[in-house]
This record gives C-alpha cells, sequence and structure tokens, in this order.
C-alpha cells in the first residue's frame, strides 16, 4: 500500500465517529491479524471500549449445541459463560437480530443474538457490566456486535478461501476446505469445496452431507471415505477443518503399508525398513508383494510415482 494511500485511510480513521471507527477496526482486524486469534481479540476490544468486565462469544449451527465459544479474559474456568448458559438466554424475537438485558448477580449483562448472513451458524454474544456502568445504547450495541460477527465470518472465508486462491495461481491441489463443527455444521466452505460435494452455488452448505466419524474428532483427526471423495479432518481449535479429493489409489492401502510404501518410494531397503518398524523382513517382503498387487504395479519406479501423486494433494 502506497504512504499516500496509507494516510488517507489513517485520515479516514481519524473524522469517524467513535462507533464506526471501533467497526472499521474490527473489519481491519479481521482481515490483518491470523483468523484463529480474531475473536479473541475482538472481545478484548469491546470489553476496553465499552467498559465490559467479562465477554462470551457462541457460535454454533441451527438446533446445535456445539459449536465454538471464545471467552474474555480466559482462564476463569470457575465462572465460565457456558454454551449451556448461554443456551438458557431467553430470547424470544425470530429476527435476525436480537437484544436483550440479563441480571448477572449485582450486576448486568447485555446480550446480542445474531444469523450469519451466509450460513446457517447463529453467533450468541454476552457482555458483563458493573450495575454503577453506564451501558451503551441498545442500538449502538446492537450494530457494533452484529458487524464484530459479520468481521469474524469474513476473516473464516478469507482463511478457508486461501486455498480457492493457491488453485487459481496453478496449485491443483488446493481447493477443498471447509470449516465445521463436530455436528457437521459448516462454518465456511472453499468454492471447490461445494463443488465436489455437488452443492447449489447459490445456496449456502448449512451442514455436512455425511457425519464426522468419532475417529477423526480427536486431536489428531483422521481420514475417511464418502464416496466417490476422500475426506481428511483437521483439529482447529474447537472446530475442525476439513479437506474433500478425489480417492487416490495409495488409500486402498492399510496404514501399514502406506507406511511401507513411502518407505520403499523414498528408496528404503527392505533390511532398513525391517529395522525402523521392527518387524522381520520377511513381514516387509510379504507386505511389500500385497502393496504391488494392490496397486497393480510392477515396478518401484511405478510406486515412486504414486507417492508423489499422493504427496501434491491435501
Amino acid at each position: 500500500m502506497c504512504n499516500q494511500t496509507i494516510a488517507a485511510a489513517q485520515e479516514m480513521t481519524a473524522t469517524m465517529e467513535p462507533t464506526d471507527e471501533l467497526i472499521n477496526t474490527l473489519y481491519r482486524s479481521a482481515i490483518e491479524e491470523e483468523c484463529q486469534d480474531y475473536r479473541a481479540k475482538a472481545l478484548a476490544r469491546l470489553c476496553e471500549r465499552l467498559g465490559a468486565s467479562r465477554a462470551a462469544w457462541w457460535s454454533r449451527g441451527v438446533g446445535t449445541g456445539g459449536g465454538e465459544l471464545t471467552q474474555h479474559p480466559p482462564g476463569q474456568s470457575q465462572t465460565q459463560f457456558t454454551p449451556q448458559l448461554m443456551a438458557t438466554l431467553p430470547f424470544t424475537s425470530s429476527q435476525s437480530e436480537a437484544s436483550i438485558e440479563v441480571p448477572m448477580r449485582g450486576q448486568i449483562g447485555l446480550a446480542v443474538q445474531y444469523r450469519h448472513r451466509e450460513s446457517g451458524v447463529i453467533s450468541t454474544v454476552l457482555m458483563q457490566f458493573a450495575a454503577d456502568r453506564k451501558l451503551p445504547a441498545s442500538e449502538t450495541f446492537r450494530r457494533v456486535l452484529a458487524h464484530m460477527v459479520e468481521a469474524g465470518a469474513l476473516a473464516l472465508r478469507q482463511f478457508i478461501r486461501r486455498d480457492d486462491w493457491l488453485q487459481a495461481m496453478g496449485r491443483a491441489n488446493r481447493g477443498s476446505a471447509a470449516m465445521v463443527d463436530a455436528e457437521g455444521s459448516v462454518f465456511a466452505a472453499s468454492e471447490r469445496f461445494r463443488e465436489m460435494l455437488g452443492e447449489d452455488q447459490a445456496a449456502p452448505i448449512l451442514k455436512l452431507p455425511f457425519e464426522l466419524p468419532e475417529s477423526t474428532l480427536g486431536d489428531e483427526g483422521g481420514d475417511f471415505i464418502h464416496a466417490p471423495l476422500h475426506i481428511r479432518v483437521r483439529r482447529s481449535g474447537q472446530l475442525y477443518l476439513i479437506y474433500a479429493r478425489k480417492p487416490l489409489p495409495l488409500d486402498m492401502l492399510s496404514p501399514r503399508e502406506q507406511e511401507i510404501a513411502r518407505a520403499l518410494g523414498n528408496g528404503k531397503t527392505l533390511k532398513s525398513i525391517a529395522r525402523q518398524y521392527g518387524i522381520a523382513v520377511s513381514t516387509v517382503a510379504n507386505h511389500t508383494t500385497r502393496i504391488y498387487r494392490k496397486l497393480a504395479i510392477y515396478r518401484r519406479e511405478d510406486l515412486i510415482d504414486l507417492i508423489r501423486l499422493k504427496a501434491s494433494k491435501p
């Protein structure tokens, strides 16, 4: 960005009303900061600017109890705003945006419920104020929090769409990502991911058309087949980053056979592989025979080509 553009942006920010300046800061941080850090930093900014002592931001799919809960300040386990507490807030409006005042043991809580515009996700934000604190105007509070939520959705879409951009730059293996919760509610999805699932590009994906296996929901994630796609799951905070691709030949091998295939593809001998995995050379030889038979190949060069193909996929 040239110096003139920076100066113009700074001048425009300086002449903004405080509320508009705060909203501008939220969007700017959504673009400039790491996506994973945005929610906690946004709550910290709002607490400082609005004079709240505590805040929580809970996002989840419609009709679900999972999702993502962010709190400020963090680490107050004895007095946490839990999803269960957030779910009991007495919202009665069916509108996309609603705000309420909540009594809280000598303090006052202000809460906003907001339906994201391009997904089936609902965000509930609760902020706690001292009883003698002057509260922000209801309309201002609702407006600021709505923009905070939309800025967070923008940050997440940017994080997911980076694979679309990499694909456009020639990285054909990229561009098939989505961020979901354990119940399959979709928080963001790349265009190529939508294409792979055969979804209508004009309509948002509210929920995955398949369930995430329990075995993939741990810290290590996992892989599974949803015909005809190979799905990889990786934990990302309280959510899950998933990639979809078409199955590759090596997917038909067992985990141990894949390990040995990769070792063979890297030029290791049967003896060195046996030593690496603590098994007999004859066992490695048997695995090698099954690998070649399953893959319908006869030369190590063919195996190396398949290993390289797999390595180029997400």
